[in-house]
């Protein structure tokens, strides 16, 4: 029985072959749909835009905040930035949505409808990322030459509010690229760096007393000490056996057991006794 050819298209962003298959009527569906969503929310955001730049704000006074206190708080200028990255992260999302549309829809005909979750939660992904940078970069570092936040209020110019933008609107955009880069800060920020570690010295032979400042010297401790008999009388009160071995690391103030000479005739060594 003959079998349709697995098809393969290289994925613009990612360089990757990938495996797809001939839409189906429901996949062409699918697709329809996810435009008519990301193109109502590339509406939504626009006007949302020119509604925070004529200071109105109307979705939030749908909300109830109407009060001349809360009027006030809405013309702040870290609120008026923060909803210029939001909305600017949320319209770099939905473009980047139609983009991925019209390339695996419009040119090669391969949507596949189990996609249609992504296109649904991209614009809000991209305002969640865009003020996570926002976040970040107003935390120390200027963007695109102009300072994202200033002392007072009626600094806050064209130029600053433009930089707020384009930074949600990259962020939103490029949500794979922002994710890679969030990653890069966390590992950072959050890094373990491994302990100090010390090579155990060797302890054999040694009087118990100097093998106990050898390990301090090394910053390691004295642990177990245990007795082992033995027939000459020089090995008393010497090192017999050590646990761990000789060069082995271990991590500062860790503890090396040892094994000491002992009389047959039960007499202890005087560090034991």
């Amino acid at each position: 029985m003959d079998t349709q050819p697995e098809l393969f298209m290289r994925d613009p962003r990612t360089g990757q072959l990938v495996p797809v298959e001939r839409e189906s009527r429901a996949d062409r569906i699918a697709a329809l749909f996810s435009m008519a969503y990301l193109l109502g929310m590339m509406a939504f955001f626009f006007w949302a835009l020119f509604d925070v730049w004529i200071g109105r704000f109307t979705p939030l006074r749908w909300l109830g905040y109407n009060t001349p206190t809360d009027l006030e708080r809405l013309n702040e200028p870290i609120l008026i930035l923060l909803a210029y990255a939001f909305l600017g992260g949320g319209l770099g999302g939905t473009v980047n949505g139609i983009r991925s549309l019209l390339t695996w829809h419009g040119e090669w005909a391969v949507f596949e409808r189990r996609y249609v979750w992504k296109y649904i939660t991209w614009p809000w992904l991209g305002t969640a990322l865009a003020l996570i940078v926002f976040a970040l970069v107003r935390s120390g570092v200027a963007v695109l030459g102009g300072d994202l936040v200033t002392e007072r209020p009626e600094e806050i110019n064209l130029r600053q509010t433009l930089s707020t933008l384009v930074v949600g609107i990259l962020s939103g955009y490029g949500a794979r690229e922002v994710f890679i880069w969030l990653d890069a800060q966390v590992s950072r920020f959050f890094r373990t760096e491994p302990g100090e570690q010390r090579e155990v010295p060797d302890l054999l032979g040694l009087p118990l007393a100097e093998a106990e400042a050898r390990l301090a010297k090394e910053k390691l401790s004295l642990g177990e000490v245990l007795e082992q008999d033995c027939e000459r009388p020089e090995d008393v009160g010497r090192v017999l056996a050590q646990s761990p071995h000789p060069k082995k690391k271990l991590a500062v103030g860790s503890a090396v057991s040892v094994t000491v000479g002992a009389r047959i005739d039960g007499e202890r060594s005087p560090r034991l006794r």
